[in-house]
């Protein structure tokens, strides 16, 4: 969110895996712009469908919720011509919601701040236009301070669009201390250990000094992270973090998760990409 309002970044990519913030990251950018920065607003969807469930079930609620927003926008059901499920405006700007295989959707209207949720479900084409985002990306070419934010869980390998996103940015990665070395780590599967048949026993073990580090313990850690770019800086910042960071998911269900998953090769794969990024 730092790297969106920043105004020497016009890029910014998030690799990143389930249940770590990725759409609320998106909310919070279009609940900042209709509050303080009144922009136009385009927000990509994989489909047409996703886009009104992403508005009637996560915009909605925090326009509603959300003091500093309440009553900037008017209810769908006012009658206003202006505002429907997946077209909002506001003072100043507007934001429209559209799915990444509607060619006329992405085709109209300038838009300064262009977010892109879930880019590897897009299509290849949005109809015989091309490709989405790259069609996304020129409305927003009449503006200095445009912005082009890119989100995903990423697929296969060498065909992903996040993956390959990322690969041109700085690959920024989360760095987090060790509560009893300090030695500052990324955290990666290989350091998460279990007794045999027992995912309840799972525990993260340190790089360093390999202490082990319950699930509050690692929450603890988390948040006294930082982000480090491991490549120089051009223009596009790179965010990559997988689900071990989350604190929604306790270690023991992601290695019962892991071990459900590492019976076949599909649900591995799925495993491996949603949860590991």
């Amino acid at each position: 969110m730092d790297a969106i309002s920043d105004p020497q970044i016009r890029d910014v990519v998030v690799m990143a895996g389930a249940q770590v913030g990725k759409t609320e990251m998106l909310l919070n950018c279009i609940g900042f712009h209709i509050a303080h920065d009144a922009s136009p607003i385009l927000c990509v969807q994989p489909t047409l469908d996703m886009a009104q469930s992403f508005s009637k079930d996560r915009l909605s609620p925090m326009l509603r919720d959300t003091p500093a927003l309440r009553g900037k926008v008017k209810d769908p059901r006012s009658r206003d011509a202006n505002n429907t499920t997946t077209h909002k405006v506001f003072p100043g700007g507007h934001i429209s919601m559209v799915g990444a295989n509607s060619a006329a959707g992405l085709a109209s209207r300038p838009i300064r701040i262009v977010l892109c949720d879930e880019v590897d479900r897009y299509p290849a084409s949005a109809g015989s236009e091309g490709d989405p985002i790259q069609l996304a990306r020129k409305r927003s070419a009449t503006f200095w301070n445009r912005k082009i934010v890119q989100v995903s869980t990423p697929t296969n390998k060498g065909a992903s669009r996040i993956e390959a996103s990322f690969s041109e940015s700085d690959q920024r990665h989360f760095f987090v201390p060790c509560q009893d070395c300090g030695e500052m780590q990324t955290l990666k599967w290989s350091s998460v250990r279990w007794d045999k048949d027992k995912p309840e026993t799972a525990h993260y073990v340190c790089d360093e000094c390999g202490s082990c580090w319950d699930d509050a313990m690692r929450y603890r850690s988390v948040r006294r992270g930082e982000w480090r770019a491991t490549e120089e800086f051009k223009g596009v910042a790179g965010f990559h973090i997988n689900g071990i960071y989350s604190p929604w998911t306790p270690l023991s269900d992601a290695v019962r998760d892991f071990l459900s998953a590492k019976k076949m090769p599909e649900t591995l794969r799925v495993w491996t990409n949603v949860y590991l990024a």
